[in-house]
């Protein structure tokens, strides 16, 4: 609203900030109590965790978010501190990467990894790769479509009729 305020806008500004905080408590009124165990990736070679604004995003959409902290910084993690955390859900959003280069990179990388592949995400076929260059890495309106891309993902079944832009998110096989 300080913006609109400032371009002379206040009215339309108002407008789009209740859109935006109708489409944030939709999500959050909608999630179910059992809340799966998400693990969000920003690196792959080294690991980092997504941190800042994502542990939250996570929550709001329904998961339990695992190791990293809410407005935290993200960090390098081992592939222990993975294999402990055990998660439901790998969500692969490396920044400044679209779904697409992420598969690659994950095929690249971790497809055939003995350890990656002892974990109960990746042998139940729940890893995602989603377009974090345009809906995670930097904060902007576009990361309430973020937000809707998690909910579809950790909580599938409540979300069925929210849309999402085409390939914003992909399912890792």
């Amino acid at each position: 609203n300080e913006i609109g305020k400032i371009i002379g806008k206040e009215n339309k500004a108002k407008q789009i900030t209740e859109l935006l905080e109708e489409r944030i408590k939709s999500v959050r009124n909608n999630t179910v109590e059992i809340k799966p165990k998400v693990l969000a990736i920003e690196w792959i070679e080294p690991f980092f965790t997504a941190g800042h604004w994502i542990p939250e995003m996570i929550k709001d959409a329904g998961g339990e978010n695992m190791i990293s902290i809410i407005g935290e910084h993200s960090r390098k993690l081992s592939i222990a501190e993975i294999i402990e955390s055990e998660p439901d859900i790998i969500i692969m959003m490396p920044c400044g990467f679209d779904t697409f280069r992420t598969i690659s990179e994950y095929d690249k990388t971790l497809k055939d990894n003995k350890s990656w592949n002892m974990l109960k995400a990746v042998k139940n076929k729940k890893i995602f790769a989603v377009d974090a260059n345009s809906y995670f890495s930097k904060p902007s309106i576009r990361t309430i479509t973020g937000l809707e891309i998690l909910a579809k993902i950790i909580q599938p079944e409540s979300f069925l009729n929210l849309n999402v832009p085409e390939n914003s998110f992909l399912q890792i096989k």
